[in-house]
């Protein structure tokens, strides 16, 4: 399936290589193609897993994903403080979002709508089969959240995909080139005083996975500069994906859009 994805169908192949060679201008041609071919076999796996998610049992599940240092996020809950998840397009989320569900910390899982209303039911069905999460769709997720704000959770937010709005993003050297952030892990946090963790969710093998927790930022906040948190998580996933290139989204459009010029933090 592989190969057949990556010399038949070719599925937007020429975004994955280009996003490759921007952000490795030091491989050669031979390498970005090596490295676009193991992330093809990569994206297969993602999506046999997606529907085996759907079906697979919680002592399966309990296996193949391994949580390392959630007890750090679990003192913050036994003390009734909320916290902030904050993760990249890397290993698999979808598996996230089932052992999320199993664990003893109520989550909000903050989702982007998927243009395909079947598809995008479909894909809320699975997300919610073992329950206890809550899923807030983008739009609504900062009234709910302000309802929620007193509840200890943590909110979980995929903050690497492209901002509608670029002007309004945060922007920054990621990759080497320049790319535009979404704030909203930022405001979560200096709103409400939340901690933020970093999520890097690694396979260790072929359908298992290792899901870290990492504390990159704790209030107080007035003495840190605005944008710091996002920079942090910049800095913490740029270094994963440095470390496991294969396991990138690289057929995200990325970096469809250009930093405007005289750009203005807007927060």
């Amino acid at each position: 399936m592989q190969c057949f994805f990556f010399y038949v169908i070719s599925y937007r192949k020429k975004i994955i290589l280009a996003n490759i060679r921007r952000s490795f201008p030091s491989y050669t041609e031979k390498e970005v193609n090596q490295l676009g071919f193991q992330f093809y076999g990569y994206l297969t796996d993602q999506l046999v897993e997606f529907f085996r998610g759907a079906a697979m049992s919680k002592e399966e599940l309990l296996k193949r994903m391994v949580m390392s240092n959630e007890d750090q996020v679990q003192a913050y809950i036994n003390q009734g403080i909320p916290v902030v998840y904050v993760a990249g397009h890397q290993g698999n989320w979808e598996w996230a979002v089932h052992r999320l569900a199993l664990s003893d910390i109520q989550h909000d899982i903050v989702y982007q709508k998927l243009s395909s209303p079947s598809f995008n039911e479909f894909t809320m069905w699975v997300r919610q089969r073992f329950g206890n999460n809550i899923l807030l769709e983008k739009k609504e997720s900062i009234l709910a959240s302000r309802e929620r704000k007193d509840i200890p959770r943590a909110i979980c937010l995929a903050a690497d995909q492209s901002p509608q709005k670029p002007e309004s993003a945060y922007w920054t050297h990621f990759l080497n080139q320049d790319t535009g952030f979404f704030t909203g892990v930022e405001r979560f946090a200096r709103e409400y005083n939340y901690p933020v963790f970093f999520v890097e969710l690694i396979r260790t093998k072929r359908g298992y996975y290792t899901m870290t927790f990492e504390e990159i930022a704790n209030p107080p906040y007035e003495e840190l500069e605005k944008g710091a948190i996002v920079e942090r998580f910049a800095r913490r996933l740029e270094k994963s994906i440095e470390n496991y290139p294969d396991q990138y989204l690289w057929s995200h459009k990325r970096w469809k859009h250009s930093k405007p010029s005289n750009i203005q933090m807007n927060w």
